[in-house]
């Protein structure tokens, strides 16, 4: 039986199949899979709509202005052939236009626009020492962290526009790019939802989602009206939980963590101490905390 090679080389005696193939190869593409997989005339053949619709769609791609103008029924793909036991497979895979991040797909982003996970932690500012310190503790614990050796997470406070929830999202962004699922809330807007739900039934089925996130991000905590209720029945539980399981939990708010332990309190007395204690107590554990104190470089 004739290997590719002898029609890449020898054309005599051509069958109608045999020009097609011939045709196939001229193609550099389809020259170099035949020829890397040593592929014989009966594969070719059997192979042959396979070939040709990976030919005229791979024409097409090379044509193509942009991914909106895609004219291929799988937008935003392009085709590639494979070899697997003895078949010849047509597969698809992105194509240079295509620039979606699928390590997104691990952020569930709740009330927080989808453009922040653009952050990238190259662009981090280094200027001075609060941020270098910051910095230093997110390689830390990209480096050294694990389901099985657990690490804290972060507490950072400071000024409106520090860039703590730009800080959150570069972290998030490099912990999905590792293949953890990670839950980001704006903490406001979450406490919103969460008291609309008391009386709807689906509560604890929420809460459950947040305490068992594989990491969990909080941003802007203390941004919201001071509840009971939520410190209490809600937020506690979440972080006690949490604090069990060691699983890492990030915050952003504008008060350091003291602060936000006081404004917790309904009142003065000394039961209202001792619940917002607990919620303070139980930060420290789940995360360093960090103060800015200056915007970042424009």
């Amino acid at each position: 039986m004739k290997r590719a090679e002898e029609y890449l080389k020898d054309f005599r005696q051509k069958t109608s199949s045999d020009d097609m193939i011939d045709k196939l190869l001229e193609d550099p593409v389809i020259r170099r899979f035949v020829l890397e997989n040593d592929l014989k005339h009966d594969t070719i053949t059997l192979n042959m709509n396979g070939f040709m619709t990976f030919k005229e769609a791979k024409t097409t791609c090379q044509n193509c202005p942009g991914i909106y103008d895609c004219k291929l029924g799988t937008s935003g793909m392009t085709p590639m052939l494979r070899f697997y036991q003895d078949d010849v497979i047509l597969d698809y895979t992105k194509c240079r236009f295509n620039t979606f991040d699928e390590t997104k797909l691990k952020i569930d982003a709740l009330y927080v626009p989808r453009k922040i996970f653009n952050s990238e932690l190259s662009d981090f500012d280094l200027i001075g020492n609060e941020r270098k310190a910051i910095h230093q503790y997110i390689m830390d614990f990209l480096k050294n962290y694990s389901k099985n050796s657990p690490k804290k997470g972060m507490y950072i406070s400071g000024i409106f526009g520090a860039g703590k929830t730009y800080i959150l999202a570069c972290v998030a962004n490099e912990l999905a790019k590792a293949g953890y699922s990670i839950l980001f809330a704006y903490y406001p807007d979450l406490v919103r939802e969460l008291k609309s739900s008391i009386g709807s039934g689906d509560l604890e089925k929420k809460v459950e989602r947040l305490k068992s996130a594989n990491i969990l991000f909080l941003d802007d905590i203390g941004g919201e009206a001071p509840s009971a209720f939520i410190r209490d029945e809600v937020l506690g539980p979440i972080l006690q939980h949490r604090v069990l399981e060691n699983l890492p939990t990030f915050f952003s708010s504008n008060m350091p963590v003291r602060v936000l332990r006081d404004s917790l309190r309904i009142d003065n007395s000394d039961t209202e101490k001792v619940k917002a204690s607990r919620i303070y107590e139980r930060i420290l554990v789940l995360a360093e905390e960090f103060v800015l104190t200056e915007k970042p470089r424009i």
